[in-house]
């Protein structure tokens, strides 16, 4: 049964600022973002229907040929429903990266 509530697709946040949030993960301020697990956490239970309380489960992690953009998979489990949310780092590739997400698809 699906979750309505949950916003499935590319995801697009208005106002993300990739090169500030970045600028304030290197100040030490928001430094979940550096988790893609605690980014998918975050951000899903902010704008993307997704609970604080659901489940987030590391996946994968790994780098885009052509790019070289650092892509890591977090598995969200909500109510019944089971989503993939797929990050990436827009920034800084490596540890001191921030994870954005880039979409959620029903699994």
């Amino acid at each position: 049964m699906p979750c309505p509530e949950v916003q499935t697709g590319r995801v697009e946040i208005p106002g993300e600022d990739y090169a500030h949030i970045q600028s304030s993960v290197d100040r030490g301020k928001h430094l979940w973002r550096l988790s893609p697990v605690r980014t998918a956490q975050v951000v899903g239970s902010r704008n993307l229907g997704l609970g604080k309380s659901d489940s987030y489960t590391f996946v994968e992690q790994f780098k885009e040929a052509g790019s070289g953009l650092q892509h890591a998979v977090v598995r969200v489990r909500h109510r019944t429903c089971s989503y993939l949310v797929e990050l990436y780092q827009p920034e800084t590739q490596g540890p001191r990266g921030i994870w954005v997400a880039m979409s959620v698809t029903e699994e």
